[in-house]
């Protein structure tokens, strides 16, 4: 197969592109992980907002079960991420576990 000067110029222009692009991409490796999450504070803002907290000390759930409780909460108006989820379950579940 024999390329023209203009497909040669494109074909080396594309790749030029290609490779300026992986420059821009952030360093993997070198990432810094996000930072952890503090399940107390979330709960005092997120859970506290609406609940008192005599509703907490009255129950003693799995981790399991906090979880599915915060998966209802989310349906109704609860907004978590998923870093807030997994640190609220995590404190609950020590706070307040079985």
């Amino acid at each position: 197969m024999n390329m023209n000067s203009t497909a040669k110029a494109s074909v080396l222009s594309l790749g030029a592109a290609v490779f300026a692009s992986l420059l821009l991409l952030p360093n993997v490796q070198g990432a810094e992980k996000p930072a952890a999450v503090d399940g107390k504070s979330v709960f005092e803002t997120k859970c506290l907002k609406c609940h008192k907290p005599e509703k907490f000390k009255s129950q003693h759930n799995s981790r399991k079960d906090w979880e599915l409780i915060l998966s209802r909460m989310e349906r109704n108006s609860c907004v978590l991420n998923d870093a807030e989820r997994e640190a609220i379950a995590d404190f609950l579940s020590k706070k307040y576990g079985e």
